[in-house]
């Protein structure tokens, strides 16, 4: 009696099957599993008028979006403007003074030829001298071009003009219709940590913040997001930074900072310890590091500075 004998085609088909699965598994399941909300207890204190200690005076920044330490040249921030605006980066000191070279009369800043201001939202610098800037504002949930690109940071005293050396667009894989009926994937914060970009969602149906990495970096395809971990903020996140000196990322908004010490052997920076401070300074949208403290500035183009240890810890 003959035995039977699978045909080839069926053998192969089975084969696709499993490696399809397997794919599906191990790219789905450990993000699924890695997702956690984080919580604390936050305690009921009055809310500190910030006062400035100075202004952004620069006409053509009118509407700063973000306000961030150079990757590469000391007592030099950046900031850019929000949507609309030309794609130009302005660098500053701490007091909101204009750098410039001092052989141009015309400055409005230092352009950026290959990228396109369709939202500019965030920037910060990678630890390769890189500035990354964050094109992803999504008010109504239907941009399909949510993008970032890179560019080599350059000297403020000597350039005018610069380009880009990679954009990449992404999506959230968790985001199904365009618009969305729970208006969660805007965005107004960027870090850079252990070679991976990192995003802070800007919800608009909560106050929660997603905090998203970028795992891929393909400039011919849209590259999915990682959902790590989300986190009750208080209110919409407008910007975030990071001192990886010090290991901690700091989260503004209008009502609150919040400063988590990034933990051991994870990328849930939620999970580190936290304090916070009810701040009242307006539409706050830029914050960064410096020394012992934060500055942040408002779209008034106001700054101002919060020291760290004036911060409240909390519990969870």
């Amino acid at each position: 009696m003959a035995k039977k004998t699978l045909s080839r085609k069926y053998i192969n088909g089975i084969l696709y099957l499993a490696l399809f699965l397997v794919f599906l598994v191990s790219y789905y399941l450990p993000n699924l599993f890695a997702f956690e909300t984080v919580k604390y207890d936050i305690p009921k204190v009055k809310r500190h008028i910030l006062k400035p200690y100075s202004r952004i005076d620069f006409k053509p920044i009118k509407e700063g979006s973000a306000f961030t330490n150079s990757g590469m040249w000391k007592n030099v921030f950046w900031t850019i403007n929000d949507s609309g605006g030309a794609p130009t980066i302005y660098p500053l000191t701490k007091e909101g003074e204009i750098i410039k070279p001092s052989w141009y009369d015309k400055y409005e800043g230092i352009k950026v030829f290959g990228a396109h201001n369709v939202d500019w939202e965030a920037l910060c610098a990678d630890d390769k001298g890189n500035l990354i800037i964050g094109d992803f504002g999504n008010n109504c949930n239907c941009r399909r071009d949510l993008t970032l690109y890179w560019l080599s940071e350059p000297h403020p005293r000597n350039i005018i003009a610069s380009g880009i050396i990679k954009k990449v667009s992404f999506y959230y894989p968790d985001q199904k219709n365009f618009p969305s009926k729970k208006r969660n994937f805007d965005a107004e914060g960027i870090i850079y940590f252990k070679e991976k970009v990192y995003i802070f969602s800007k919800n608009r149906s909560d106050t929660m913040t997603q905090l998203y990495r970028l795992d891929s970096e393909f400039t011919d395809r849209k590259n999915p997001l990682t959902l790590i971990s989300s986190f009750n903020a208080g209110a919409r996140i407008t910007d975030v930074a990071i001192d990886r000196v010090k290991g901690k990322i700091a989260l503004l908004n209008y009502k609150y900072v919040w400063v988590f010490d990034i933990p051991k052997n994870t990328d849930n920076f939620f999970k580190g310890k936290a304090s916070f401070l009810p701040i009242k300074a307006g539409q706050c949208e830029g914050i960064t590091f410096h020394k012992d403290s934060l500055l942040i500035s408002n779209e008034e183009r106001d700054l101002f500075r919060v020291d760290l240890k004036d911060l409240i810890k909390v519990k969870k």
